[in-house]
């Protein structure tokens, strides 16, 4: 028998899809992929994005694992590659690289690289694939799909009023929180990493 989830446990996971994704730290990276965009553009992308990453944690959450499975991919895999991705991004945020995060002129940033791997990140979705594994029944997936709405709409509205912050904060400022967000986000990607290395190798941690 499955166990299935209690409010608290929900609260909980939701509080961590959240923290992971970490919407405020892509927000350097957003401002600088729209610089050049009219704010019309820029909040339609914000939202965009948003229903982007929205649909990533879902297909991840239903069907994430078959996916790996797929293509002879293991969690662990999965997780320290993407997370050397997001590594070499917050490295270039802190070592204020030019253009630090770039598209070509005829490409959306909507779902690369601001959903994946920024925001719906591989620790997002092997969050969720474990959400899954733990709590499998229907009422428990649907619970997780409505954890996703939340975080994707939190997501939409942090990316719509990106220009305002960035008015407040001036370029200046901006340069400083790129940099601090550019550690935080090589300091989660690098434990992310020692994580899953533990989960490959556990006679290291033994």
């Amino acid at each position: 028998m499955t166990d299935v989830i209690s409010a608290p446990t929900l609260a909980t996971s939701a509080l961590a899809l959240l923290t992971i994704s970490n919407p405020i730290g892509s927000l350097p990276i957003f401002l600088n992929l729209t610089k050049d965009f009219d704010r019309a553009r820029q909040r339609r992308i914000g939202i965009l994005v948003g229903l982007a990453v929205f649909a990533v944690l879902t297909v991840s959450l239903l069907a994430g694992k078959l996916i790996l499975e797929g293509f002879g991919i293991d969690l662990t895999s999965f997780r320290i590659a993407g997370n050397l991705l997001v590594a070499s991004i917050g490295w270039a945020m802190l070592t204020a690289k030019a253009n630090v995060v770039t598209v070509a002129d005829n490409q959306s940033p909507v779902v690369v690289p601001l959903a994946i791997p920024l925001i719906a990140g591989p620790g997002a979705i092997s969050l969720v694939i474990t959400f899954a594994e733990n709590y499998p029944s229907l009422i428990d997936l649907a619970a997780g799909v409505l954890v996703n709405l939340g975080v994707a709409i939190v997501i939409a509205v942090a990316l719509f009023f990106a220009p305002q912050v960035a008015r407040v904060v001036k370029p200046t400022g901006m340069s400083i929180v790129t940099r601090i967000f550019g550690l935080l986000l090589l300091s989660i990607a690098i434990q992310s990493i020692l994580g899953a290395l533990s989960d490959a190798f556990p006679v290291l941690t033994s």
